[in-house]
């Protein structure tokens, strides 16, 4: 009698279970077919910035930022905190990288370094040996919500604005950035 009662006991868990979850996987699929195409209000790349460039040895210095300022240019978008080592040498590389870009001709490309404002007493760190343009996002941190970016993440937006490369490079920039670089620069129409 008690081993039936057990067999009833597992066989009606297992129906709930099978139920619940072939409900589960009936919404997965609805909300699936149901999605569409992304639309282009929600891709990272139609985000757009306004924020003052803090680098006094940028040629932009003091001017706003905006992702729309470089149309028909690749742009190189860095998120770090300006107090963090790791932060600031990425930045630095990445800011050699675009040094030797331009020195090699490349000059539709862009980087900007953008951090936040609460690190501010630190911007000396990413300000003092580098050229591009620094922005610090203020409280509540928009730019960072928008984009989705964490420390040490970065965007690469292709010449019309796409949205083409995003990794964190937390553990080092990757060893072909600067031919993914290159290639999209070579993309863009004459």
């Amino acid at each position: 009698r008690i081993c039936s009662i057990i067999k009833i006991f597992k066989i009606r868990i297992f129906s709930i279970m099978l139920r619940n979850s072939l409900f589960i996987l009936s919404l997965l699929f609805v909300s699936c077919d149901s999605e569409g195409p992304v639309s282009s209000e929600n891709t990272p790349a139609n985000y757009n910035y306004s924020l003052e460039d803090l680098n006094p040895t940028s040629t932009s210095y003091q001017e706003y930022i905006e992702t729309s300022n470089f149309s028909n240019k690749v742009t190189i978008h860095y998120f770090g905190h300006y107090s963090w080592g790791t932060c600031s040498a990425r930045f630095e590389q990445l800011n050699d990288l675009y040094e030797s870009l331009l020195s090699d001709g490349y000059t539709q490309v862009n980087l900007i370094g953008i951090g936040k404002d609460s690190h501010i007493s630190f911007l000396s760190n990413w300000v003092d040996s580098n050229n591009a343009p620094v922005c610090a996002d203020t409280s509540p941190f928009s730019t960072w919500s928008d984009w989705n970016a964490s420390q040490r993440d970065l965007f690469i937006l292709d010449h019309s604005g796409e949205m083409v490369f995003q990794q964190n490079i937390s553990s080092g920039i990757p060893n072909d950035l600067e031919s993914t670089i290159i290639n999209l620069i070579n993309q863009i129409p004459n």
